[in-house]
This record gives C-alpha cells, sequence and structure tokens, in this order.
C-alpha cells in the first residue's frame, strides 16, 4: 500500500449495530494480525465510558479466535488469560496468538496496583494479544498500544455503538 504506516489500519468513527459487531471484530482482527511483529505483546487498548461495549467487543473477538471459553468482564479478578485453540496452523499458517489476556483496570487507582498482575508475564510475551480496558488508569506501567479501539453510546441506540479504531 502506498500510504503511512498508522494510515492504512486506522478507521474513522464508525456507527455500528450490535448485531453487526462480529463482521466490524473480524476486521479489526485482520488489522491486528496485520501488525508488524515484535518481541513483546500486542497491546490494544480500549476506551469508553460504563456499559459502551469494551467487553462485547472482547467476547466477540476471542469467538473470532475461536476460544470456546465463556468470557466474562474481568472487573472483579482484573485479568483472564484465555489460550488460543491450536495454535500451530490456522488456515495454513501458523497462528500468531497463542493467548489472549483480557485486563480490566477500572478498579486500579495507579501504575504500582497493576504490579500486582505481574505484567512482565503477559506483556513480554510475543505470542499474547492484550486487551486493555480502562488503560488510561495505568497508563505509566504500559506500553504504546498497537492500536487503540475506542467506543462511545452516546447519542446512539440500546443495541448500536460508534467505534474507532487507531
Amino acid at each position: 500500500m502506498n500510504c503511512s504506516p498508522k494510515l492504512w489500519y486506522s478507521t474513522p468513527m464508525t456507527f455500528v449495530s450490535l448485531s453487526e459487531l462480529p463482521e466490524y471484530v473480524r476486521n479489526v482482527r485482520t488489522m491486528i494480525k496485520l501488525l508488524p511483529q515484535k518481541q513483546t505483546a500486542t497491546t490494544v487498548w480500549l476506551i469508553g465510558d460504563l456499559g459502551a461495549g469494551k467487553t462485547t467487543f472482547v467476547q466477540s473477538l476471542a469467538k473470532e479466535m475461536e476460544i470456546s471459553e465463556d468470557v466474562q468482564s474481568p472487573t472483579y479478578v482484573l485479568m483472564k488469560s484465555y489460550a488460543v485453540p491450536d495454535t500451530r496452523i490456522q488456515n495454513g499458517s501458523v497462528r500468531r496468538f497463542h493467548r489472549l489476556v483480557h485486563i480490566d483496570a477500572y478498579r486500579l487507582s495507579d501504575a504500582k496496583e497493576f504490579e500486582a498482575l505481574k505484567p512482565e508475564e503477559f506483556l513480554n510475551d510475543p505470542a499474547a494479544l492484550v486487551m486493555i480496558e480502562w488503560p488510561e488508569r495505568v497508563a505509566d506501567a504500559l506500553p504504546t498500544p498497537d492500536l487503540t479501539v475506542t467506543f462511545q453510546s452516546e447519542n446512539v441506540g440500546e443495541k448500536e455503538r460508534t467505534i474507532e479504531v487507531v
């Protein structure tokens, strides 16, 4: 593509009905897979108010990654890790991610509290896809995100959201 590295995977704020969310997530997953590989985890910041759809987005992504476990909000346990099945082959190619780490930092007040999660264990794993809700609460302890997904539920119906990926 003949465009800047950021531009090829950015999307403008897009209206998405919850019935269309799986297709939208499939497109975001493709963006994630096209990000350059690195020696650390791929991190995605999920920004939005309570009830904006961050956990629903992660649930849909987990389904897309063929994770059969019930993905629930980690608000009270702070972090959940899910093994991605059949990490060796996917459509004839090696799977990039072996685990999905879902963090909800809503109840954390600072980066020091984040250290209790032992972030070095997952942030240094190049086979980990780390999805972080409320990253702004612990931003000092986090690497620069590979993608940021922003959700808005204002001025849309109950089963609709606007989402932007940068």
